[in-house]
């Protein structure tokens, strides 16, 4: 009789000991599992997410195999991934003789150390896991490290792993698939690019990579490079449908409307009750001044779904660019009304009240986008502009220490409130944050004469700018 193998006879097993055990559990009637088939209940229950299910197991299996030292370390990896990191070291502590030769046990415990803040020491179990690492598949631990710090939020670590990993690996493209997603996550949008690029010099053909390069583009400000990168996508999976629609919003980004409007056309061919479709080929017609075909557009939409927000938000656009503010500042209401943590909408009903001379309710609507949107940098300083306007430069400054507490290193931002203590009469301390941001951008500093034309003429920032202070 030929032996069945395979993953399809392995899947099948374990579904049949989950469903003894949940008859079990549902009856009360006892019925044995040896230690390996409850390790397949528990990770089948961690697969589907069900944490507490699997905790449930594994505590039941420890009370028929009390001295199992692989359900100790699965009771320990269940309580690190409910984040109960106290009670996974207690649980390792139980299994001292794995020290030795299960790496498991080292990237566990490296884990429930980095939930309790000690980095230090769970890089010395990481490097440890990595030396008792598996002989068959040796990768696997680098791999293991750094999903399990990505999970946990410490993309830089997992990056040093990642790292380890490709060096001792190089041609091994998870690594650099990985890599690519890390630095993305962490906003470095060029080194991403970088390997995800040398991922597709090893494998060209890969639709998700070029679909996931299409997307670090668009982020990156290099939009015909974005392009390009979903129209490789495409052609490698003609039905790669999200890489089509991110086309037109990169053909938008880069301000070429009409083919923008052409892709999302064809995109609604294959979901004709897209909304958000619908609504993005308005805003292009917005761009290229077709304010009736925009309108058009809105309103099908709300026909559609009244309680689409955006549409209103739309059509707000129009009717101020068409100097229309009563049914503007209408429009921008229903929105806020639909959707209240809508910073698009509360900034710009800021610029259309400080328009129509509401001064209080234009901050009011600024204070409300930063409310909802902390970095929000041009809602920061519209605000400071107009409380500077009507004399209040206090509150400006105090606008602006506030904003840089989200935003501690960003030089305009700097350089905009030592405008405002020069401004205020306050030299010192204007010159003082002159030179910090000078410090850290030495390009744009001429953007605090437009604050205060006189600080040009000061000795003591003159002396900055040309490196004699």
């Amino acid at each position: 009789m030929q032996e069945r193998t395979g993953e399809y006879y392995e899947n099948r097993e374990m579904a049949s000991s989950v469903k003894r055990y949940e008859a079990m559990m549902n009856n009360g009637i006892f019925t044995y599992f040896d230690v390996e088939e409850f390790e397949n209940i528990v990770n089948y229950y961690i697969d589907r997410n069900q944490l507490k299910k699997a905790h449930n197991a594994c505590t039941n299996a420890l009370e028929i195999h009390p001295t199992s030292s692989e359900l100790k370390l699965k009771n320990a990896q269940l309580f690190v991934g409910r984040g109960i990191p106290k009670e996974a070291l207690k649980w390792l502590n139980k299994v001292p003789e794995m020290q030795t030769s299960n790496h498991e046990y080292h990237i566990t415990k490296g884990m429930a150390l980095v939930l309790e803040g000690f980095l230090d020491k769970a890089e010395i179990s990481f490097d440890k896991a990595i030396e008792t690492g598996s002989s068959e598949d040796p990768d696997e631990v680098y791999i293991s490290i750094g999903d399990a710090l990505e999970n946990s939020g410490n993309f830089m670590l997992a990056i040093k792993y990642y790292l380890l990993g490709l060096e001792k690996f190089p041609e091994d493209e998870e690594f650099l698939f990985r890599l690519g997603s890390c630095y993305d996550r962490m906003a470095d949008f060029d080194q991403s690019i970088v390997y995800y690029e040398k991922y597709l010099d090893i494998n060209p053909f890969s639709d998700n990579v070029w679909y996931n390069l299409g997307i670090i583009y668009n982020k990156a400000g290099q939009f015909e490079k974005s392009i390009e990168a979903y129209e490789f996508t495409l052609a490698l999976d003609s039905n790669h449908f999200d890489a089509l629609f991110n086309k037109g919003n990169a053909l938008a980004n880069a301000e070429r409307h009409l083919d923008a409007i052409a892709v999302y056309k064809e995109y609604l061919t294959i979901h004709e009750n897209s909304l958000t479709a619908k609504y993005y080929i308005g805003e292009c017609l917005i761009q290229i001044k077709e304010f009736n075909q925009a309108l058009d557009y809105f309103d099908e939409i709300i026909r559609e779904n009244p309680e689409f927000a955006e549409a209103y938000y739309g059509k707000a656009l129009v009717f101020e660019d068409i100097d229309n503010n009563e049914l503007a500042l209408e429009a921008y209401l229903k929105t806020l009304s639909l959707d209240k943590e809508n910073t698009d909408a509360w900034f710009s009903l800021g610029g259309l009240y400080d328009k129509m001379g509401e001064t209080q309710k234009a901050i009011d609507a600024f204070n409300q986008t930063t409310k909802f949107n902390r970095f929000d940098i041009e809602a920061w300083y519209a605000n400071a502009e107009i409380n500077a306007r009507m004399g209040n430069i206090g509150v400006s400054i105090a606008l602006l220490t506030e904003a840089l507490e989200y935003m501690p290193d960003f030089a305009e931002l700097i350089f905009t409130l030592s405008g405002y203590y020069l401004l205020a009469d306050q030299l010192d301390q204007g010159v003082e944050w002159f030179k910090i941001a000078f410090d850290l951008d030495s390009e744009n500093y001429k953007m605090v004469y437009t604050i205060y034309p006189q600080a040009e003429q000061m000795i003591e920032i003159q002396k900055i700018v040309n490196n004699m202070a």
